[in-house]
This record gives structure tokens, sequence and C-alpha cells, in this order.
């Protein structure tokens, strides 16, 4: 009689950790926050690998989990998108997206699962400039097409900072709310289904490192927007693995701030379908 379990919780967490900007304590309170989330799947934005500088290795430092750079894939790329597994993956794969400029990538990793299933987990990182949208729905097609060329059993998970808020264009089509060129998926919103049922901002002037950015004139103060997100594969497309959201948290909120974006956590329960 088979011994593996039939049943499994995965807990994913994504985070914009803001480079090494801000005060040089903010290094320590990201990696202690991190590390008391207990996180299986991670995907950072902006982390930095230099010659000099293993900011990704600092980060996971005695978490025993297999993290991925964007240098080690993509060359070029010493500011970029990285992911962490608890599990060994079995392929790891680096994309850049759709851009004028170099920086969006997407980083793709089939994790073996102990329910004896894979997990497509992409860690992605798409245009921030307000005037991106247009770019922004680019990179969500090439997003969706790596997802639908590489997907496994388990729901796909996709985590990262979009750098959008839930209506744009970019976000409906991720959510199956709008079609974009004749094609149209469906992912699910962990915040969306499971959160506190605030607006779960991830990026506000209620953060100081944000306000700062007041005095550049990019934003004004209030500013206030969601745009960090764990999607979750929809389940006609992973008929083989129930799946349950059980509940998604905005972390990382509160004072001392440990990065100008806040992280968002999401839990999942998958069961091998009878």
């Amino acid at each position: 009689m088979s011994t593996t379990p039939q049943r499994m919780s995965v807990r994913v967490l994504t985070l914009n950790v803001w480079n090494t900007d801000g005060p040089t304590q903010r290094q320590k309170r990201l990696r202690d926050a991190i590390g008391d989330l207990r996180p299986d799947l991670v995907s950072l934005q902006e982390v930095v690998r230099t010659h000099d500088l293993d900011q990704l290795g600092d980060l996971l430092d005695g978490l025993d989990m297999f993290a991925t750079h964007d240098t080690e894939l993509i060359s070029g790329e010493t500011w970029g998108n990285a992911i962490a597994s608890r599990w060994k993956p079995r392929s790891v794969e680096g994309h850049r997206l759709p851009s004028d400029v170099p920086g969006p990538t997407a980083l793709a990793a089939i994790v073996p699962l102990p329910i004896d299933v894979d997990i497509l987990f992409l860690g992605v990182k798409p245009s921030y400039r307000f005037t991106d949208e247009a770019l922004r729905c680019q990179q969500a097609r090439a997003i969706a097409g790596l997802e639908e060329t590489l997907r496994s059993p388990a729901p796909s998970i996709i985590a990262g900072d979009f750098d959008a808020t839930p209506d744009s264009a970019c976000m409906r089509y991720y959510t199956g709310l709008a079609p974009l060129d004749g094609s149209s998926v469906h992912f699910r919103d962990a915040w969306a289904i499971a959160g506190d049922g605030t607006e779960g901002h991830t990026w506000t002037t209620d953060n100081p490192y944000v306000a700062s950015v007041e005095s550049s004139g990019w934003i004004q103060a209030p500013h206030h927007r969601r745009i960090d997100y764990v999607l979750a594969g929809s389940p006609e497309q992973h008929p083989a693995v129930r799946s349950r959201i059980t509940s998604s948290q905005v972390v990382m909120n509160t004072d001392p701030f440990p990065s100008d974006h806040y992280g968002v956590v999401a839990e999942l329960e998958l069961e091998i379908a009878p």
C-alpha cells in the first residue's frame, strides 16, 4: 500500500525586497520576516546579485531552500527576479518578457511535491511604469503562454509584483474577466478569494519608504495600490489535483517596515482527486 500522502498545504510568499536601498538594518528585518513566515515557495523581486553581493543568499540564509536568481539564467541581470522552493525543482527556466527596456522577466520552476505530483511555479516582474499597461498586457499574454506550455498536474502558481491594480486590463485578463487579442485565461486571485475583505494595498504612502517618493513628483499622496499577487491556476485546467485557497494575508506591513512593498502570503490546500 502506498504511503504517499494524498493531501498537503502549500504556503506561497511574494515580496518586492526593494534591492539594498534604505537603512542597512532593513536587510535583517527582511531575512527575519521571511524566516518567520516559513514559506514553501517564494517569489522575490528587485533582488541584487553581483560579484560582491548575493542578496538572495543573505535573505534565505538558514532556510534550506533551493533558490534561483535571474543572473543564473538571463545574462546581464544583476538587479532582478528570484524564486525559491522548499523542494528541489526538476527544472528552472528564465525568460525575458516583451519590453522596450531590459528588466521584466519570468522564472519558471517545475517543482515535485510530496503528494507525488509536480507544480509549476512562476515568479514574475512585469514593467512598472504607469504608461506601460499595453506592455503589461503583452507580458501577460507571454506569461500565460509560458504557463500553458509548462503546466503541471497541480494548479500553477504565478506570484510577483505585477505593478498593476485589480481593475487594470492585464489583471482582468489573468483573472478571466476580460480577453486580450481574442485570448482568455483564468487564474484565481488569492487575495480576492481568501483575503480579509479590505483593499489589501501593498504599495502605499502609509509606508514612509513610499511616501518619500512623493518628493520626486512621481506620485501624489495619498497613494494606495494593490499590485502584488499570488495567482493560482484554474481548477478546469488541473482536474487531477483539487485545490482550495484557504488564506491570504498582506504581511510585513507594520513599522519598522522591511521594504517599500508589503508582501503577500497565500496558503493552498491540495488533494489528489479520487
